[in-house]
């Protein structure tokens, strides 16, 4: 007996070291929102009437305002996933994302406000605010945003619409085109009420 009791956290040493070396921790996958590639029918606007356009920094929910993707579990459950995580911060993304699609899709010069001294100087101001950005427990990517335009110091107009794409509960890269899409279904609805604010400025 007093050749064994030595021996047994020797053992159990050995055993918690292989456990530590075999079992690895996953590795993190990164993901990002991208703008809309390629050409999209924008409308006739000549190039006299080329709007400027000045974004206001995206606001989101402070739930969402962190590394990690968010899915929903169930009612009033959510789940921070810590190996599947957005590569910049996600406002930032957004806006990012929405100044590159207005580009396109108005067409239009588009700046950040609080990033370019001439914003001040900006046919249109526009505000976006999320409400809602996550997957939902039956693998359907959601976005609720509000947003509004303004010429000067008037609001010309608002909106707030809700978007729905088929995703993922398990395959976060699903999950993630899902969301981009439920973006640039925004932007596109965002671009058109410009575009018709454009053309009512000419009249």
């Amino acid at each position: 007996m007093s050749l064994i009791r030595p021996v047994l956290p020797l053992l159990l040493l050995a055993l918690l070291l292989s456990a530590c070396i075999g079992g690895k921790s996953p590795l993190s996958q990164f993901y990002l929102l991208e703008p809309i590639k390629g050409t999209e029918d924008a409308g006739l606007l000549n190039e006299s009437a080329r709007p400027f356009i000045a974004l206001s920094p995206v606001r989101i929910p402070q739930y969402l305002d962190r590394p990690q993707m968010v899915t929903a579990t169930g009612k009033n459950a959510y789940h921070l996933s810590e190996t599947n995580r957005w590569a910049e911060r996600l406002d930032d993304n957004i806006a990012r994302v929405l100044v590159q699609n207005l580009g396109l899709l108005v067409p239009s010069d588009v700046v950040m406000s609080n990033s370019s001294p001439r914003a001040q100087q900006a046919t249109f101001k526009v505000s976006v605010t999320v409400l809602e950005f996550y997957v939902d427990p039956q693998g359907v990517a959601v976005l609720t945003a509000q947003w509004s335009v303004a010429r000067g110091e008037q609001t010309v107009s608002g909106r707030q619409a809700d978007y729905r794409e088929p995703a993922s509960i398990t395959d976060y890269g699903l999950m993630a085109s899902a969301m981009n899409e439920c973006l640039n279904r925004l932007s596109r609805d965002l671009a058109l009420g410009l575009r018709r604010l454009v053309k009512e400025n000419q009249g």
